[in-house]
């Protein structure tokens, strides 16, 4: 158990520190020949993983079934599906006409009607966002307000000149807000990069910090 958990932070480690090295250090095509390689293990390692997530999907659903644990005829239909949709596309390739119907007639389908709910939802939150609780909120809402008149081409005639108000917004205080949010968000990923190449970092391998 315990080389379970050391096998892959090593490898974690050493993977890290070669990419470091050649990709600020130049060692010739020795280096492009190395970082090549290195590119199609990482493309191969992305497909395997890619194939462990259906695989942990059927697992967790026949566990469900065989278990009979509340709601448990979902995932009996989701296993159906899973079956079902696989024989079809194995039998009629990816660019059959039988795979083509059920994309676009029923996987389609059943996205556009998941992202139409989840209006409703952002709805609700704008909703309970906007509500004039203090003063952060009477900004949010005020700036919705102006985003919303200024591409509503009725905007302009009730309040002219609103569209270069909504124009200012978006360059300004939005432009300022999402680089913010960009730069925190890198930072964060760098300094947890760094806990998992150090192996502070254990979660992942079913540890913790602490192990």
């Amino acid at each position: 158990m315990q080389l379970r958990r050391q096998l892959p932070l090593m490898v974690v480690f050493v993977t890290a520190l070669l990419v470091m090295l050649f990709k600020f250090f130049n060692f010739g095509e020795t280096g492009k020949n190395v970082l090549s390689q290195m590119d199609k293990w990482s493309q191969v390692t992305s497909i395997v993983a890619f194939l462990l997530g259906p695989i942990n999907l059927i697992r967790l659903h026949i566990g469900n079934v065989a278990k009979r644990r509340p709601r448990w005829i979902h995932s009996a239909l989701t296993l159906v599906v899973i079956v079902v949709f696989t024989i079809v596309f194995a039998l009629n390739g990816s660019n059959g006409k039988v795979t083509l119907w059920v994309v676009n007639n029923i996987a389609i389908q059943i996205s556009g009607a998941i992202y139409a709910m989840l209006g409703f939802y952002i709805c609700s939150a704008a909703y309970r966002s906007f509500k004039l609780k203090n003063l952060e909120a009477t900004v949010l809402l005020l700036s919705a307000v102006i985003l919303m008149l200024a591409q509503a081409p009725i905007g302009e005639a009730i309040i002219p000149g609103i569209s270069k108000w909504g124009e200012w917004i978006l360059s300004v205080p939005n432009s300022a807000g999402m680089r913010g949010i960009r730069l925190g968000a890198a930072i964060g990923a760098f300094a947890a990069s760094i806990r998992v190449i150090l192996g502070l970092e254990r979660s992942w391998v079913g540890g913790s910090t602490a192990d």
